[in-house]
Order: C-alpha cells, then sequence, then structure tokens
C-alpha cells in the first residue's frame, strides 16, 4: 500500500511541478538569482508538499481501498473455524487447533 501511495504520490508531485514551471516562464532570466537565494526555502516547501501529497494519498487508499476489512476478516476466521469452508481441513491440518 505504501509502494502504490508513493508512486501515485511522484505522479502528482511531478505533474504540479511540470505544471508550475510552463506558468513560470517569466522567471526565466532571474532563474539564478533565485536558485541561490531561496533554494533552501524551495527545497523544503517542496518536501513538505510531497509529505502532504503522500499523507493525502494513503489517507485515500485506506479511506476506500480498506473499506471493510476488519468485518471481512472476521467474517473469513468464523467460516474457517466452523468447518463449512473448503479452506479449513487445510489451515486446520497446517495450524493445528486452537
Amino acid at each position: 500500500m505504501v509502494a502504490n501511495a508513493v508512486f501515485i504520490s511522484t505522479l502528482v508531485f511531478l505533474a504540479l511541478l511540470f505544471g508550475l514551471s510552463r506558468e513560470f516562464v517569466f522567471l526565466t532570466p532571474w532563474r539564478l538569482l533565485i536558485l541561490h537565494s531561496y533554494l533552501r526555502g524551495i527545497v523544503l516547501y517542496a518536501a513538505l508538499l510531497f509529505a502532504n501529497i503522500l499523507g493525502l494519498t494513503i489517507w485515500i487508499e485506506r479511506k476506500f481501498f480498506l473499506r471493510d476489512t476488519g468485518r471481512k476478516l472476521k467474517h473469513f476466521d468464523q467460516e474457517i473455524h466452523s468447518g463449512h469452508s473448503e479452506l479449513s481441513e487445510e489451515i486446520a491440518a497446517q495450524f493445528g487447533e486452537e
């Protein structure tokens, strides 16, 4: 889940970066001055922006893709312990009865 979130966050961050680079073409003559003076602030802001996008991506994945995981696992566990599942014999043989 984290690998997918990092991948999606990277894509969103790069899309924002390329979109903004198109908008700030008028700053090209002062590029060296801006980078020399404000590089630390730009890098810090970019890192914080990426962290926020990553957090939002993880939250969205947990909200929509892991919706009823606990309920589903509880139902699966009950099915295995009741003996009504095809997997119950295999799992009981492998892990033993508890």
